[in-house]
């Protein structure tokens, strides 16, 4: 796995000349580390590719000056090859420290925190090669290179964090400190590594989101450490005893309880802007829902969606001293609770023709959307907008009064002719159908086989089959009109044809 990796890391597309032979080795000698890391993973398979691709380019300078006398690629690549081989050779020493890394088995307490503080450096100095290597960066404009997948870089380092800390947070979890630890130890274990976990989520998205991840995770390595100095035979156990004792984890609870009510305090304009992003996921939650909601609730559903995005606007349009968590929360409720009304409507209504209002399931939904309607009336009344809500309700009475009209509208249609079961094949009838070029006896360009009602038209068999033929391959024929396709009657049925299962044809390109 790791081989195939490394090869898909190292691949160079272009001619490698004598002058980038370095580099190339540098990229295989780094690439061999690389792919054997534990933590820092997607940064570093990142710096990798780019480097590879950085010296893919350089190779095709060289070969345009090969060939084409051209100076300015000349200037060009002399210049990268130095940047790149000197990035490359600044790289070596972190990455071949970080394929030793992980965490755990540090013999005392400063081992772990020096493994904390190594974690971070390393973490540091990864990040930045991969800058030096990301767009606006001295060698990206130099090369005047593409920067469509940088995206998925900006993303690499959140992975990387997050991966580390979870696999911190399973081994906490599942450590044998906590059997042998006594009292109320390993419920105050399992609430500190919830409290990280918490931390680590209220970081994202905020300006300190880089601080408070470092913090967490390295609060979670020193957590780790103390419970695995704690099971070492060999630790001394005087200095180690008063670590399982109830005092010790007490206060390390106490100490990040307030941490995190300062960073809330610290973030809370933050905070109530991801709040509010919170409510908007709901009602973008609520669009989707739309898709799966069948008639009876249609109109109903698309009513309550409308007053719930004017409700966000509204909020967004609020000052930001506003945008308090009191001033959120009516609107996060009324976009929850809608949410939850159009989820049981989209589960209540399999089959239209089967629909019935009175059943106790479409007795709840009606009972839902109620509930939504008063959690949105609550929120009109937190904001003042009495007159939207007045309009709301004539709104939603119109709704109601277009689902019924329309259901019966639908029932009345549908069940004058009863659905064919997607497993009933017992009255179709199979067409294969050869096409070919120009005349009946011509070269087979493809081949189909379609089961069909008897009372397909030939003409819809030669409209699927238009559409699966290569484009191109039916332009280079000349084949214009679509009519000129075919020499038989395509208004034909295929009862008319034959009353056999199995039926025969030919399509001719012209």
């Amino acid at each position: 796995m790791s081989y195939t990796l490394f090869q898909s890391l190292t691949q160079l597309e272009n001619h490698v000349f004598p002058a980038t032979e370095s580099i190339k080795q540098l990229i295989q000698t780094i690439a061999r580390d690389v792919v054997r890391f534990r933590r820092n993973t997607q940064i570093s398979y990142h710096f990798v590719a780019r480097a590879t691709h950085v010296c893919d380019e350089i190779n095709d300078l060289i070969r345009k000056v090969d060939e084409n006398d051209d100076w300015d690629s000349y200037d060009k690549f002399t210049e990268a090859i130095d940047i790149l081989e000197e990035l490359l050779l600044d790289s070596t020493v972190t990455i071949q420290d970080e394929v030793q890394r992980h965490f755990g088995g540090e013999r005392d307490i400063d081992g772990y925190i020096a493994s904390a503080t190594n974690w971070e450096n390393n973490r540091e100095k990864l990040r930045s090669f991969l800058t030096k290597l990301r767009p606006n960066s001295e060698i990206w404009n130099l090369l005047l290179l593409d920067d469509d997948e940088d995206a998925e870089i900006i993303e690499a380092g959140k992975h990387d964090d997050a991966s580390f800390l979870l696999e911190l947070h399973q081994a906490i979890k599942g450590h044998s400190f906590r059997k042998a630890a006594e009292g109320t130890v390993p419920q105050l274990i399992e609430s500190v590594n919830d409290r990280l976990a918490d931390l680590y989520a209220l970081a994202q998205g905020e300006v300190l989101e880089n601080d408070l991840t470092i913090f967490t995770t390295q609060t979670a390595m020193l957590v780790f450490g103390i419970m695995d100095l704690s099971m070492n035979p060999s630790a001394d156990k005087n200095s180690i005893h008063h670590l399982k004792l109830g005092p010790v984890w007490v206060e390390a609870h106490r100490l990040l309880d307030h941490f995190c009510d300062i960073t809330e305090g610290a973030l809370h304009s933050d905070i109530t802007t991801n709040m509010m992003t919170s409510a908007t996921l709901s009602y973008t939650q609520l669009m989707k829902q739309v898709g799966k909601i069948r008639q009876p609730y249609h109109a109903q559903a698309l009513a309550l969606i409308s007053l719930c995005r004017s409700l966000a606007r509204h909020y967004e349009d609020l000052t930001k001293e506003q945008r308090t968590a009191t001033n959120v929360e009516p609107l996060e409720d009324a976009c929850k609770k809608t949410l939850a009304a159009l989820q049981l409507a989209a589960s209540s209504v399999s089959m239209l023709r089967s629909f019935d209002m009175n059943t106790p399931e479409n007795a709840r939904v009606h009972e839902e959307f109620s509930a939504a309607r008063a959690k949105i009336q609550d929120c009109c009344s937190h904001f003042g907008l009495t007159s939207h809500w007045d309009r709301f309700e004539r709104t939603f009475q119109q709704a109601v009064e277009k689902d019924r009209s329309r259901t019966a509208q639908l029932r009345e249609i549908l069940t004058a002719r009863p659905l064919r079961s997607p497993n009933d094949t017992s009255n179709l009838v199979r067409v294969n159908v050869k096409v070919r070029d120009r005349d009946p006896a011509g070269d087979i360009i493809r081949s189909f086989s379609l089961d069909v009602e008897p009372e397909t038209r030939l003409r819809a068999l030669r409209w699927h089959i238009s559409k699966a033929l290569d484009q191109q391959e039916s332009a280079r024929r000349g084949s214009q009109d679509g009519e000129s396709l075919v020499q038989c009657r395509v208004h034909v049925a295929i009862e008319e044809i034959t009353s056999s299962r199995d039926c025969e044809l030919v399509l001719v390109l012209a």
